[in-house]
């Protein structure tokens, strides 16, 4: 897969992944599709057992992918979760870790998840409802990318495009490099 390559957190131990990329593009009716694709040893990663679609929380607790979107100039955003398991969550946020209770994503569908998994590595696409984009141009869209591997060991890392200073935090705005209209 051709994608964008996301980087370790310096802070945090890190399994031997020869590559962890991502791939965006728009789907047809407005929606967004994201592909992560890690490459590693069989047995290096702790991946969850498969549960099904269905929404749950603290999925970061364990291997997980994430996608945050924000407008520019707009301390909202909204973030993104699932897991090789096949659960998802969605969360709106008004500001900075600040959570929206009713964030409106219930007349949002589900995400689409597929997770492959070979000795070599996995791969998990997921696709975002059009309805849980915000309503402006692609090119106000700022997105962050990142994902939480957890090794055999149980050990957690933290990968990223561009990882905030100090400890590992996706939801600060300076990891939001990305922007929509770039894979509209």
């Amino acid at each position: 897969m051709n994608g964008l390559r996301l980087h370790p957190h310096p802070a945090t131990p890190t399994p031997q992944v020869d590559a962890l990329l991502v791939a965006l593009s728009s789907a047809g009716d407005g929606g967004l599709t994201v592909a992560f694709d890690c490459r590693c040893r069989a047995g290096l990663l702790s991946l969850p057992e498969l549960r099904g679609a269905e929404a749950a929380d603290e999925l970061w607790r364990h291997t997980c992918c994430e996608l945050f979107l924000g407008v520019r100039g707009d301390p909202a955003y909204r973030e993104f979760n699932w897991s090789p398991s096949g659960e998802w969550a969605m969360y709106a946020f008004s500001a900075y870790r600040e959570r929206v209770a009713h964030s409106g994503t219930a007349t949002v569908l589900a995400p689409a998840i597929e997770f492959d998994s070979e000795p070599g590595g996995w791969t998990l696409r997921a696709r975002i409802d059009a309805l849980a984009l915000p309503e402006v141009a692609a090119a106000q869209i700022e997105i962050g990318v990142a994902v939480v591997l957890e090794s055999a060991e149980r050990d957690l890392s933290y990968w990223a495009l561009r990882h905030a200073q100090g400890r590992p935090d996706f939801h600060d705005r300076e990891t939001f490099v990305l922007r929509l209209a770039d894979f509209a």
